[in-house]
């Protein structure tokens, strides 16, 4: 997991031959493409299609912070009626994860992990990432001392290969750190993939003394892409010169709270509107709760690319920027389609006919939002994904005051530049339809001989 690998960047430096292990190891006997990540693009919820086969909505773990109104007026107290898995509430997600997707981990027999925030299926001793974590990465966050994590993570790594292990999930973050507070070109950027190279180097070179290396499936892939953010804009602050009494971290003590906003990424924003009670809105309920004069302001930052909301009917989505709105379709098992309305808010056209999930990721995946009619239906399948969604402009962000340090690069959007990721593996032949990275999943399974699961957002690059 080369956590915030952007696909252009990485593909340049393999042209240029910065990165000569995975080029000659894993490209020259296999393959080098792209894929289309989730939205949010943001680390952990991003990380689910992969190792639990699942999209943030079906597992309606739906950003890396989230609100879940229902279980907020039950008792605003209860740890289930929020969550951010900044800090120590991470070590809640893999109780967050419904069981009815089962991770990797679970169905492997010797599975090991480095620095993944999700270990469900891990035994304690296999979790070669848990010892001074926390620590690190706090090192890391706070006083940019970035590269050791990733020094770290090789160093568990080849020590974890000598333990025989069947599945191992190592995370190497610091390409995202150093685009998050530098640049995504920046030196120090540009060194955590060339050190991401070495360590891949190196792995294989074990794995070859130990006679493993062709009976090896290595994949390199990453969670997200970012882009460079010089502005910031704070949605939480929007909704409060609103009116709105507004509940966001790390404010979390807001008195009779009529709005709670919820950023990933820093580009990702959920706003759940309040003054309905659990009531989740759909349609015009949504533009009366919060306001058409808000809405309308709201679409006029240039912070914001588009905000998207649950249409009228099941399985309606309205999706709307500053020059008008536009329709997706996406009910299960009658297609997706879209339609503008008032403007061409993704720039589709009119795409009348109904569509399988795998004809509207084809249908999307060289345009501005790819695999964006699949992506804002399955995020609304999760309870926890807001009333309305604010996906940020490239350029720009949706938190301010409390990002700290300052963030100079995000993530989290439906944009292009974000959802596309490197998508690495030292095998030929597999199926080269347009890929999801929630297709490595049963791709993994299916490429192990173990049975693959039905229930998954993705299918196996194995089959046809």
């Amino acid at each position: 997991m080369a956590d915030g690998a952007r696909p252009d960047v990485f593909k340049r430096l393999l042209d240029e031959g910065q990165l000569p292990n995975i080029q000659r190891e894993i490209i020259d006997r296999g393959t080098y493409r792209t894929a289309t990540s989730v939205f949010p693009t943001t680390t952990g919820p991003a990380y689910l299609p992969m190792l639990n086969g699942a999209f943030p909505g079906t597992m309606n773990v739906t950003g890396i912070r989230w609100f879940d109104k229902a279980e907020f007026f039950k008792d605003r107290w209860s740890k289930a009626a929020k969550r951010t898995y900044v800090g120590p509430e991470a070590w809640l997600f893999n109780d967050d994860m419904p069981a009815e997707f089962p991770t990797l981990h679970e169905q492997m027999e010797r599975p090991y992990n480095v620095f993944s925030v999700i270990t469900r299926g891990v035994p304690k001793e296999n979790d070669l990432g848990a010892t001074g974590k926390s620590w690190m990465y706090i090192k890391a966050h706070y006083f940019a001392i970035n590269h050791p994590v990733d020094v770290s993570a090789y160093e568990r790594m080849m020590r974890g290969l000598d333990l025989n292990p069947e599945f191992f999930f190592v995370v190497f973050p610091c390409i995202d750190w150093g685009s998050h507070y530098y640049a995504i070109e920046h030196e120090q950027t540009i060194y955590s993939y060339k050190y991401l190279d070495f360590a891949v180097g190196e792995a294989v070179k074990k794995l070859k003394a130990q006679g493993r290396w062709d009976d090896t499936l290595l994949i390199i892939t990453s969670d997200h892409g970012l882009t460079d953010t010089p502005t910031h804009m704070d949605l939480a602050k929007f909704m409060r010169r609103k009116g709105f009494r507004t509940f966001a971290h790390p404010n979390t003590f807001t008195i009779k709270p009529q709005a709670a906003v919820m950023i990933s990424g820093n580009a990702f924003g959920a706003v759940h509107l309040l003054a309905n009670g659990p009531e989740i809105l759909r349609g015009d309920d949504v533009k009366n709760a919060f306001g058409v004069a808000n809405l309308q302001e709201l679409l006029a930052e240039p912070a914001v690319d588009f905000v998207a909301w649950r249409g009228k009917q099941d399985g309606e989505f309205m999706v709307a920027n500053q020059h008008g709105e536009a329709a997706i379709f996406g009910k299960n098992g009658q297609g997706y389609r879209y339609q503008p309305l008032t403007a061409d808010v993704f720039g589709l056209g009119n795409l009348a006919s109904p569509m399988d999930a795998q004809g509207a990721l084809d249908a999307t995946f060289n345009s501005t939002y790819p695999d964006g009619l699949v992506q804002v239906e399955q995020l609304f399948r999760g309870s926890r994904a807001g009333d309305i969604v604010v996906s940020a402009n490239p350029g720009y962000d949706l938190r301010d005051r409390w990002e700290i340090p300052e963030h100079k690069g995000s993530h989290g959007s439906l944009h292009r530049e974000h959802m596309m990721v490197p998508f690495v593996y030292n095998q030929q032949g597999w199926d080269s339809r347009n890929a999801r990275t929630a297709d490595i999943y049963n791709t993994i399974l299916d490429w192990m001989g173990k049975p693959t699961r039905e229930n998954s957002d993705g299918r196996s690059l194995l089959r046809g």
